[in-house]
């Protein structure tokens, strides 16, 4: 990898994984690779006041953070960014019960700031939803399958916001 490409950093996405073991590292891969096949800019920076790597996947046009991937030694996850799921709701519906919960229970927004534009709206199984957009999804320990879910969803939330300009 060049690392020219990256931002922020000396660390590449594939050194930062190096802190988890062999099979994580497999896993995180997937988003790794993704977010290069999407032409994703990156910056890699560590959080010192959490005390954990960050990767930050975003895109110029439209400008925004599609995902991040998180990490220590010890756990992974992948914060997804996901504005647009009224586009992609059919979608949802299909993906494992585990990956709805995650979106369904995230943080509620409560216009906590005098930035807040209003949170993330969507509606789900006739019922509406408004998340945090500060706080987003958070994945983390999932079952393989349900990682290749999250990606199409990244994957489909980058095709709703293009199609939103």
């Amino acid at each position: 990898m060049d690392k020219r490409k990256y931002q922020g950093s000396e660390k590449t996405p594939h050194e930062v994984i190096e802190i988890l073991s062999d099979a994580e590292q497999r896993k995180v891969l997937l988003f790794i690779d993704l977010g290069l096949e999407l032409k994703c800019k990156v910056q890699t920076r560590y959080a010192h006041a959490n005390k954990y790597w960050r990767c930050v996947f975003f895109k110029k046009k439209p400008q925004r953070v599609l995902f991040t991937v998180e990490c220590t030694d010890e756990w992974w996850r992948v914060k997804a960014c996901l504005w647009n799921m009224d586009a992609y709701r059919d979608y949802l519906s299909s993906c494992s019960k585990k990956i709805k919960n995650e979106i369904l229970s995230a943080y509620d927004c409560k216009s906590c700031n005098s930035h807040c534009k209003g949170g993330a709206g969507f509606s789900f199984e006739d019922k509406q939803y408004q998340k945090c957009v500060g706080v987003v999804f958070y994945f983390s320990s999932l079952a393989d399958e349900d990682w290749n879910y999250v990606a199409m969803l990244i994957r489909k939330e980058l095709e709703a916001s293009n199609h939103a300009k």
